[in-house]
């Protein structure tokens, strides 16, 4: 009984010396200084991160967590209250983040497409009821719709690969003479611009020249000749530049017509002036704008002076008929556009 008790106050004091020896030891040891001679970039250079991540088990990992524990732990109310929301909205660049999500640019195209498919409503009843009319006049002159030109050979032979399909149940007439109504459409609308530019102009004319020459130069007989010549070249170059440059003016790119030569290719200039010079006639006589319902290519007296003609043509989209008009037109034979 002695012995073990002698024993084990041995071993006490032994385990008291080396705790007081571990602590000697470590007081003596400069943690710092140890910390700072360690390289940590060659140590971490040394660690095969690809390594360590394979002998990750992210499953079991995931299946150890509890997700609704979590959740009940949180409390949304405090964390809600904690966020300032004033400070969060006057740290936010509302410019920077603006130009980088493009909103003006989604914006305008969301415009552009909703203008444009509004736009393409109203261009789909005129060539309807473009159809109709000539195919009353069709049966009027007793005239056999198969045997009609659709449009130019270049434009109505080109095969449809690569262009736009049409809408199911709508039949496509892009590059089919223009009807009357469109044409007519166009003309009220360009005849507007035309007039009130022509005023305008005019005026501007007059009122320089009482200005310039100090003139007193009133509406008279002079005023208006000088209108008249005005009026004149105004509408030259307005029927002329628009139609030469890009085959449309204005109204017609609005009913989407296109003026091209008769075969189908683009204008020449020379050829959108002698239309331009010829149209007053038209006008003026009415006969000449009677071959747009008459004639068998839908010219009137100034296409065949100028050996152009006016086709459907909507741009990047196909120029084509309501489905209800196109199903209507097809189940009762009027005005067939697909022949």
């Amino acid at each position: 009984m002695q012995l073990a008790s002698l024993s084990w106050m041995t071993e006490q004091s032994d385990d008291k010396r080396r705790a007081r020896l571990i602590n000697a030891m470590l007081d003596r040891i400069d943690v710092d200084g140890l910390i700072g001679q360690v390289d940590l970039d060659d140590l971490l250079a040394r660690i095969d991160v690809n390594q360590l991540l394979d002998r990750v088990d992210v499953n079991r990992l995931l299946d150890g967590v509890d997700v609704n524990r979590l959740l009940d732990g949180v409390d949304v109310n405090r964390l809600l209250d904690g966020v300032d929301v004033n400070r969060l909205l006057a740290r936010v660049d509302v410019e920077a983040v603006t130009k980088r999500a493009n909103v003006g640019g989604l914006v305008a195209q969301s415009t552009s497409q909703v203008a444009g498919s509004t736009l393409d409503i109203a261009r789909r009843q005129a060539v309807g009821l473009d159809t109709l009319i000539m195919g009353l006049v069709d049966r009027l002159l007793g005239r056999d719709p198969a045997r009609q030109s659709l449009g130019p050979p270049r434009l109505v032979s080109e095969k449809t690969e690569g262009r736009p399909a049409s809408a199911p149940g709508r039949t496509r007439v892009s590059g089919y003479y223009a009807g009357p109504l469109s044409r007519l459409l166009a003309y009220l609308i360009d005849s507007f611009v035309v007039f009130s530019g022509a005023g305008l102009i005019t005026t501007i004319i007059v009122g320089s020249i009482n200005v310039v020459l100090e003139a007193d130069l009133q509406w008279d007989w002079r005023a208006g000749v000088l209108g008249f010549v005005a009026f004149s070249v105004w509408f030259f170059l307005y029927f002329w530049a628009g139609v030469a440059i890009s085959g449309r003016t204005p109204g017609m790119s609005i009913l989407g017509i296109k003026v091209v030569e008769k075969e189908g290719t683009p204008v020449r200039p020379r050829h959108a002036a002698i239309r331009a010079l010829v149209m007053p006639i038209s006008i003026a006589t009415v006969v000449g704008a009677l071959g747009i319902v008459f004639d068998r290519r839908q010219r009137a007296l100034h296409d065949v002076a100028a050996k152009t003609a006016v086709v459907y043509d909507w741009g990047d989209r196909p120029a084509e008929l309501p489905a209800p008009l196109s199903k209507w037109l097809t189940d009762h034979g009027v005005g067939d556009v697909t022949r």
